[in-house]
């Protein structure tokens, strides 16, 4: 059990750096100040010009995606720990460890659907202060 944790911590660890680097690589590579990137100046035509509110925003929509990852993750960890419990055939350790994965999974569950209120939350008030979509045109 204690290497498919260590797996799973590593897969949710290598996930969690690519989905930081990519949101870092939209980031443009230039001296615009930081009030310039929320407000979009530095997007062409047909762009999302804005980084917090609106329907193509991008860091909303990355951090749905990751929390979206982690909620599949938490579901199949709880079939995952319904099957190990249904095969463990009475023995108890292995009952106990299906437990702990059925228990843990449910918690992963509860952490990403808390995650994704105050992820919701944390948008509405940074957006609301970004200036109500205004950008400026390149």
């Amino acid at each position: 059990m204690r290497q498919f944790a260590k797996k799973i911590n590593r897969v949710i660890a290598a996930l969690a750096i690519s989905f930081g680097t990519a949101l870092f690589m939209v980031l443009p590579a230039s001296a615009l100040s930081l009030m310039d990137v929320i407000n979009g100046a530095y997007r062409g035509q047909g762009q999302p010009t804005e980084l917090f509110s609106g329907s193509t925003a991008l860091i909303p929509r990355a951090i749905n995606l990751m929390l979206f990852v982690v909620g599949i993750l938490a579901i199949f960890m709880l079939i995952f720990g319904g099957i190990r419990y249904v095969v463990s055939g009475g023995n108890e350790s292995r009952v106990k460890d299906a437990k702990n994965t059925i228990l843990y999974a449910i918690i992963g569950l509860v952490v990403a659907i808390l995650g994704y209120a105050v992820v919701q939350w944390v948008i509405s008030v940074v957006g609301a202060g970004t200036g109500g979509g205004s950008s400026v045109s390149v």
